[in-house]
């Protein structure tokens, strides 16, 4: 039987030939992405892109097709807006519409393998037109994808960290998409900061002008923010509405003259426009932000788009919340640092000028609990050490429910520090192990002990193995990092033996904590003519020396020019010695482990009862539901005379600390 072919196998081949390698249908970025991209996670996982959702994405992401006329844009953003979704809407039609090479840097090895793994690689695998044109990762031609970048025809996508020079100077790219650039370092083992050297990478396509460059991050510090120096490079766009009441354009503003709403629960929000004052209620926001759009607000030639967007105008999250969000907060500068960065999208303005040391010193004479003795209110109990050539520092100081601070004890110990067994290590440990009388009769233990291990690194690290409720403490520069993160294993290398993972280095993101610590200096309580204390008030005792003072106040907030940009960091007073501060930061980002900034008003009041405090010492409302708010009755108690042992409960967790089951709620 004879087939009768109504075309020849030469024009089959053709015809094939031809669809292969004609372009594809040509459409704008929001048009593919809204056909073809369905969405990696969160609450529409596994639909297409609903732009109609989030028309805040459009415009920006309509900027980042080449033929916009458009090189660079900057987007300033509070947490959860979105964001991320025009990242992965940009590759996704680079990928099918514009193939090229294209780098995505992320900050850090972690952040870059949860993007990858629950975000990137899931649209890629979910949108069946993505998954056709980028190649399989279990490809053995050597031209297949990897972990670390996804190939597809004409082009490839590379996932890359900031802090890796070997990642940014690999390769010639068109289009580069800088995730959380305020978490990149500020240099790359000397060769420079990450822009640079990204810009580096496009080179080739600088004067036919077709490259791309997008910057999107949630700030940190005003003076030190790398996005907000992008933003206000750019034009400055602000999403704005139509007022109902008069239909002069408006943007929602984190102003209490206009976002209004009570201190208590429920905090019942409403939004007074600033035009002509018509009320909206929290239900109409969702509507009247969809009639938004962009508008610049520092047009000149020269600027790039640049974006502003926070939760206040997000339909994702409700103004109850951020009022909420904001009452938590009870003046702490710590707690306001991330309400300012993740829920308004803003510079925090961190203050850098501690007090003076005398009128500190004036101050702390109107306070006379005993040294060695905690104090009535002081619940949770912590010690730190700064270990130097020839003596240890150290600091003992507790917390009450509202995040005032007490000193128990601080000093010097004199001594050899080149053995943890022996010289000023002997005295620390005694010091550490020791039962503290509190004001009632009991003695307590300290919650958690820490030990900068920047001297003496190994020596220190020896010291603290073995020991439950000790940490080995590393201070670390920047703004974006954590009071306590997460820890890391390191080897031990001490007399010649080495002990592989030997013990856990927990990294303290110092510059913030610092701030904070200064911010709680300079407030006002009783010894001012104030009615009460405020919560995180220094409380100093008349045993404290002038070293102590000066030691406390030793650093300012600088600003000074690195690699041609200006940046905030903490400064170093000519001659004075910083020990005793770094001391009362390690304090504080042990109190922050151990939620006193967390814990909720019963599990305080569960721990204030097992750790035998009278009733009568705190006020009833500061374990009322909301807000929190600490008032002292009881008259400080100074009684050093030794009390039985008071029985603690503790139990120990996975990894081997043991802690205060109370912490935890149990």
């Amino acid at each position: 039987m004879r087939v009768q072919l109504r075309r020849s196998a030469l024009a089959l081949i053709a015809g094939s030939l031809a669809s292969a390698i004609m372009p594809p249908h040509q459409v704008t970025a929001v048009e593919y992405a809204r056909e073809n991209m369905v969405v990696p996670d969160g609450p529409r996982a596994g639909d297409l892109w609903d732009d109609s959702l989030t028309p805040h994405i459009r415009e920006p992401l309509m900027m980042t097709m080449l033929d916009s006329g458009v090189n660079e844009i900057a987007v300033r953003k509070s947490a959860q807006t979105g964001f991320t979704t025009l990242l992965m809407a940009s590759c996704a039609y680079s990928i099918a519409q514009d193939p090229c090479r294209i780098m995505v840097v992320q900050p850090t090895t972690g952040a870059l393998a949860e993007f990858n793994r629950e975000k990137l690689s899931v649209m890629i695998q979910q949108s069946p037109a993505l998954r056709k044109l980028v190649r399989d990762q279990t490809s053995r031609s050597g031209e297949g994808s990897t972990a670390q970048a996804k190939r597809f025809p004409g082009g490839s996508l590379k996932l890359a960290i900031a802090n890796s020079a070997a990642d940014l100077r690999s390769s010639t790219i068109r289009k580069a998409f800088l995730d959380e650039v305020d978490e990149y370092p500020d240099d790359l083992d000397g060769q420079g900061d990450p822009f640079g050297m990204i810009e580096a990478r496009q080179e080739s396509f600088l004067m036919s002008g077709d490259w791309l460059r997008v910057y999107i991050s949630t700030p940190t510090v005003k003076g030190s923010s790398k996005i907000e120096e992008k933003f206000q490079a750019g034009d400055q766009r602000y999403w704005r509405m139509p007022c109902p009441g008069c239909g002069e354009k408006f943007k929602f503003e984190f102003d209490r003259k206009y976002f209004r709403f009570n201190d208590e629960f429920p905090h019942d929000p409403f939004y007074a426009t600033p035009c002509c004052g018509t009320i909206i209620q929290p239900h109409e926001k969702v509507a009247l932000y969809r009639k938004g759009e962009w508008v610049a607000e520092a047009s000149r030639p020269g600027a790039y788009p640049s974006y502003h967007f926070d939760a206040m105008t997000s339909p994702l999250v409700p103004w109850e919340k951020i009022a909420a969000r904001f009452v938590a907060c009870n003046g702490d500068p710590q707690m306001l640092k991330v309400f300012y960065n993740l829920t308004l999208g803003l510079a925090f303005d961190m203050k850098g000028d501690a007090p003076d040391h005398v009128r500190l010193m004036e101050r702390a004479k109107g306070e006379h609990y005993k040294r060695g003795v905690i104090p009535p209110e002081g619940i949770v109990l912590v010690g730190t050490a700064d270990v130097q050539l020839k003596g240890i520092w150290y600091l003992f100081k507790a917390y009450s429910p509202d995040r005032r601070s007490f000193r128990v004890d601080a000093g010097y110990i004199e001594g050899a520090t080149d053995d943890p067994n022996g010289g000023a290590f002997l005295k620390l440990e005694e010091l550490r192990q020791k039962q503290w009388p509190d004001s009632f009769g009991r003695t307590r233990a300290v919650d958690a002990f820490g030990i900068d291990s920047g001297y003496r690194s190994h020596v220190v690290y020896t010291w603290c193995r073995g020991k439950a409720g000790v940490f080995a403490l590393d201070g670390l520069d920047g703004w974006s990092r954590p009071p306590i993160g997460q820890p890391k294993a390191m080897d031990i290398k001490f007399n010649n033996k080495r002990i592989r993972n030997g013990i856990m280095l927990w990294g303290v993101g110092t510059w913030s904590l610092k701030g904070t610590f200064y911010a709680n200096l300079r407030k006002e309580g009783r010894a001012a003519g104030k009615d009460e204390d405020p919560p995180g008030y220094c409380h100093f005792a008349d045993w404290l020396d002038e070293e102590y003072f000066k030691q406390i106040t030793a650093e300012y907030l600088g600003t000074e020019k690195f690699k041609g940009r200006s940046r905030q960091k903490w400064i170093p007073r000519v001659g004075f010695e910083n020990h005793l501060l770094d001391c009362e930061v390690y304090g504080d980002a042990l109190a922050d482990y151990l939620g006193v900034s967390r814990m909720t008003p019963d599990e305080w009041q569960r721990l204030v009862a097992m750790r035998g405090v009278p009733d009568t010492v705190f006020s009833p409302d500061l374990f009322a539901p909301a807000p929190l708010v600490a008032q002292a009755h009881a008259a400080i108690v100074a009684s050093s005379a030794p009390a039985p042992e008071a029985d603690q409960e503790t139990h120990e967790d996975g990894d081997g600390w043991h802690q205060p089951v109370s912490f935890w709620g149990n």
